[in-house]
């Protein structure tokens, strides 16, 4: 099965952030990501990897009732174009 590659706008509605964040987190290295001229492509399955790295991160000492989720992370796509992670 071929990888899904996602554009800045469709990781941006994934991780709920301004397409600018994603740009960001590219350049710091924070989420790896193809640049292919002027525009970025990210794996699909990077984003994932990114998701999970995020919710297993140790809670801040004000949230001690928060948890780390252990759970895989996967990005499906609807219907009509959009994502969602389950």
């Amino acid at each position: 099965m071929e990888e899904k590659f996602l554009t800045t706008d469709q990781v941006a509605q994934i991780l709920q952030v301004h397409p600018f964040t994603i740009l960001k987190f590219l350049k710091e290295g924070k989420l790896n990501g193809i640049k292919l001229g002027r525009v970025y492509r990210i794996k699909k399955s990077d984003v994932e990897e990114f998701i999970e790295e995020r919710m297993m991160r140790k809670p801040k000492k004000e949230h001690k009732a928060a948890e780390a989720v252990k759970e895989e992370v996967r990005i499906e796509e609807s219907g009509d174009g959009h994502y969602f992670v389950i």
